[in-house]
This record gives structure tokens, C-alpha cells and sequence, in this order.
């Protein structure tokens, strides 16, 4: 009988179990739950810069939805910068700030980057030489600035003091979108009240060593994260041999780049791939989310524990590793299984003698425009692994390869050493002196938290505030909120929420 009783006992606990634990399904899509209200196109002008004759403009698209504006022209706007593609994308993968809005009663209004989206200065020749001298982070600040300024026309809004003639805004952005609102911070306070900035490495720059930092950090997220022992270990290693590999290796494991195997061009292969792959696996270390996640290739939940089970499946010999490290890099790049091979002429680096192809502008990210971007003022952040990954170069050699291939792709020559003198490093940010109304959200998955980690606690009247999130993947935070976020992440979203209360004087 008692036998009996633990059976029926059992039966029951299987039973609950099965009703209350669910596997993690993919988010909402905050454009089905919150069609926009506000959709429209802002003219400006194409060089904010220049004053001669004859004025040059196109349209800025924004999209947005006012039903949370509960106190009319009172209302204040929680505005996302827009970054490197379609706003539409970052509007429907952004519902923390839905959220938020709901809890202050505020509009939500995303603006598109110039060069990406629908955009676009010069319209399908948006894309040449001569036209993309006009993409810059100093003229899409200007965008922004242009926007906000219209602010009181396009909403009907009007600050919370009845002689303020602009509308109350706090800034969004995540990843670069989140270095654009504190920049915009520092360089136009006036314009808003403050800026939540999540993932945005700011001070990532060549000659500090960044590049090690990042590495150290992803290897973290495969080793503490992984669910199986020494994972992070096993990549560094299989990463290391690949470094050191030949081509007959790498067609051994089954590596297959799009235009073949050159004999002659050995290193360079070797190098590109060993790119492509590094790219692959820190980016996905950045989007290891608790619950399957498509915003940058459509995976799992917890991919890096999936990627860690391939990685375990290796024996001793070097070409087994380099095989299982190729699997890990496929699961990332090829999730929709339709890439017939590797595009490892897309990368920057490792064309000593040979040019890479200026490929077409993706329907996603922006290749064409980010590399642009990458070749001017971010060198550190070159996109990488079929669109799908973005891999700060190790070295000097591999930042000259890029340097080459920018001269010959664009016709531009890098300056790395602009930006920090441009927009200041992290410490400057936490001087009293420096930037004011900022709160920097980290998550510690995320590889890229290294960028702010000269930031401290400051700024003027203590108002710049940074905030790591264990357990969180990239800007996490602003994603709806889920069941299966790590702790850290909703006590970030309620020191968001609290910051932003406070900055506009809310109860």
C-alpha cells in the first residue's frame, strides 16, 4: 500500500510540474501589441555643417504610439536613437520601453539613423563614395537634435513647466543606439532631460587593450554559463588552434568559404576565418537570452549551453576541434539553413594583396553603411560573420589590414584617436564636469560591457550612474520583461524606472 502511495504521489508531483514549468517561448512583438499610432518622416538637412547654396535635404522616418500619453501635452517622450538598420526592428525587439511608458504615462517615439532603413539622403544612391561622406555619429546626433526640437509640433507636447518650450524627453538606446543617446547628452543636454544607455560601449577604443578585455569576456559568459564544465576553456583552446591552423586543415573540418581555397593566400584564409568565427561566437555570448530570441539570427534559449554541448563532442586532434568549433559557428550564422558557404572575403582583415567586394546593402543590418562607419569613426567595431557579428581587431597589423581595405573600398583613411578626443573617454564622463543625467546599463553576458567599464559612479551632481546586471545578455533590459530573467535585470529595469521618475519629477 505504501508502495501504492509513493506511486500515486509521483504521478501527482510529475503532474504539477508539467502545469506550472513551461519552456521559454520567443518574445511578443511590440508592434502587434502596440501598433504605432505615430508614424511619420521629418525633413532634414542632409550636412547640418555646411551653409552654401543650394540646401540639400530627406526625411527622417519616425514611428511611435501615444496611448500611454495619459497626461496629454504633459506628457513626456521616451525617445529610442535609432542605430545600425530598420527602426522597425529595433521598435518591435524594444518592449521595455512600452513598459516604461506605461508606468509614467508617456509617449513612445523611435527615429530611424540616417543611411539606414527608408533613411536615406540620396535614396538608392545613397550608397557611393561621394554620398556617404554624410554618415557620421556628428550628423545623426544633429538628426536626433532636429527631431526633438520638433517635438512640440509633431505630438502637441510642451514641457511639465508651462515655460518650457520643449518637451520633456528622456533618450533610449541600446548597443551603438545607446551610444548615441549619452552622446547626445554630452553634446546637446538641452535638449533632453536625461538618457538610459544599455550596452553601449563608449569607451572602446585602439592602444587600451579593450580588445583583450572583450576576448577575456565572452570566454567568461561560454565558461560561467555554458552548463558544462571548462566550456569557456575548450573555446579559448579550439580558438588558438584554429589561429594556427593550415588550410588543409580548415578543409579537413569542413570549412567552406564562398570563393574556394586559395593556396597562395594561406595566412590570410586562416586569419579571416579565424575573424569570422571569433565574431560568431562573441556575438553569440552578446544574445545568450533565457528564452529563444531571432533579432540577430534565430536561436534557442540559452544558446551559448546548446553551442557548449557542440564544442564538448570534440576528441584530441586539431582538426576535430577546428569541426566542432565550425558547428558552434554555423548554429549562430546559418539558423535559417539556407548559407550555402562563408563569405570570408566579407571580412576586413587579411586582404594583405586582394580587395574584398563591396557587397549590397542587407535588408537587416546595414553592411555597407556600418563598415562605413567602421572605417571612420569606429574602427573597433567592424561588422564581421556574414553580417551576422561585429569583432574588434586584436593588433596593428589587423587594424592596417582594415585601414587598406577602407582606402580601397571607400576612399577614407580610419582615425581612431577622433572619437575619445571628440566625445571625451569614461572618466571624463564621471567628472563633475562631464556628462549629467546618464544611466549606463550593463549585462554581464554581454562582452561588450567591457566599453564602459572605465565609467564610474558621477558626473555632474552625481547624476551618471553605471549598472552591471549578472546574468543578462545585450541591453536585456530593454526587452519586455520576462519570468526568466535573471534577477539582476529586473532590478535594473526598476532602476530605470526610478531614475527616469526622478529626472522628471515624478511621484
Amino acid at each position: 500500500r505504501k508502495l501504492l502511495q509513493y506511486d500515486e504521489m509521483f504521478l501527482f508531483l510529475c503532474l504539477l510540474v508539467t502545469c506550472v514549468y513551461s519552456e521559454p517561448i520567443e518574445q511578443p512583438s511590440a508592434y502587434d501589441l502596440y501598433p504605432p499610432t505615430i508614424v511619420g518622416h521629418l525633413p532634414v538637412v542632409v550636412d547640418h555643417f555646411r551653409y552654401s547654396l543650394p540646401v540639400r535635404t530627406f526625411d527622417i522616418q519616425y514611428l511611435g504610439t501615444d496611448v500611454f500619453a495619459s497626461a496629454g501635452r504633459k506628457s513626456p517622450v521616451l525617445m529610442y536613437c535609432g542605430n545600425e538598420g530598420e527602426i522597425e526592428d529595433f521598435y518591435n525587439a524594444t518592449g521595455g520601453m512600452f513598459e516604461l511608458a506605461e508606468e509614467i504615462g508617456a509617449y513612445v517615439i523611435f527615429v530611424e539613423h540616417r543611411y539606414y532603413g527608408d533613411s536615406l539622403p540620396f535614396g538608392n544612391e545613397s550608397f557611393t563614395n561621394e554620398n556617404l561622406v554624410y554618415l557620421s555619429i556628428e550628423q545623426a546626433l544633429a538628426d536626433f537634435s532636429v527631431v526633438i526640437s520638433s517635438f512640440p509640433d509633431i505630438l502637441g507636447c510642451q514641457g511639465s513647466q508651462a515655460s518650457d518650450a520643449l518637451c520633456d524627453v528622456i533618450l533610449f538606446g541600446g548597443s551603438y543606439g545607446g551610444m548615441l543617446a549619452a552622446w547626445h547628452r554630452l553634446k546637446y543636454p538641452h535638449l533632453s532631460t536625461g538618457a538610459i544607455a544599455s550596452g553601449a560601449p563608449i569607451d572602446f577604443y585602439p592602444g587600451t587593450e579593450i580588445q583583450t578585455s572583450f576576448y577575456n569576456a565572452f570566454i567568461a559568459t561560454f565558461q560561467d554559463y555554458g552548463g558544462i564544465t571548462d566550456c569557456g576553456i575548450q573555446l579559448d583552446n579550439a580558438l588558438k588552434i584554429v589561429s594556427n591552423s593550415s588550410i588543409s586543415d580548415l578543409e579537413a573540418a569542413g570549412v567552406l568559404p564562398c570563393g574556394g581555397f586559395d593556396v597562395s593566400n594561406t595566412n590570410n584564409i586562416v586569419e579571416q576565418f579565424t575573424f569570422y568565427a571569433a565574431g560568431a561566437v562573441s556575438s553569440l555570448a552578446m544574445v545568450d537570452y533565457p528564452y529563444p530570441c531571432g533579432f540577430m539570427s534565430p536561436l534557442p534559449a540559452n544558446p551559448v549551453q546548446y553551442a557548449c554541448e557542440l564544442l564538448s563532442g570534440s576528441d584530441d586532434s586539431d582538426v576535430d576541434v577546428i569541426r566542432s568549433l565550425l558547428q558552434v559557428v554555423l548554429f549562430y550564422v546559418n539558423g535559417t539553413k539556407d548559407l550555402p558557404c562563408l563569405d570570408l572575403d566579407s571580412e576586413l582583415v587579411g586582404h594583405s594583396n586582394s580587395q574584398m567586394k563591396k557587397k549590397p546593402q542587407s535588408t537587416d543590418l546595414g553592411v555597407i553603411s556600418w563598415n562605413y562607419q567602421a572605417c571612420t569613426e569606429l574602427l573597433m567595431e567592424p561588422i564581421t560573420s556574414d553580417g551576422y557579428g561585429f569583432y574588434p581587431p586584436g593588433n596593428p597589423k589587423q587594424s592596417n589590414e582594415i585601414a587598406q581595405q577602407c582606402a580601397k573600398l571607400f576612399n577614407v583613411e580610419p582615425r581612431p584617436y577622433w572619437m575619445p578626443k571628440a566625445f571625451g573617454r569614461g572618466s571624463y564622463y564621471s567628472s563633475t564636469n562631464g556628462l549629467s543625467n546618464v544611466l549606463f546599463i550593463e549585462n554581464s553576458k554581454d562582452p561588450w560591457h567591457v566599453g564602459t567599464s572605465t565609467v564610474t559612479n558621477g558626473g555632474v551632481d552625481g547624476s551618471v550612474v553605471r549598472f552591471l546586471a549578472q546574468g543578462g545578455a545585450h541591453h536585456q533590459d530593454l526587452r519586455f520583461s520576462s519570468e526568466y530573467d535573471a534577477i539582476d535585470v529586473h532590478r535594473a529595469r526598476e532602476l530605470a524606472l526610478s531614475t527616469v521618475k526622478q529626472w522628471l519629477n515624478l511621484s
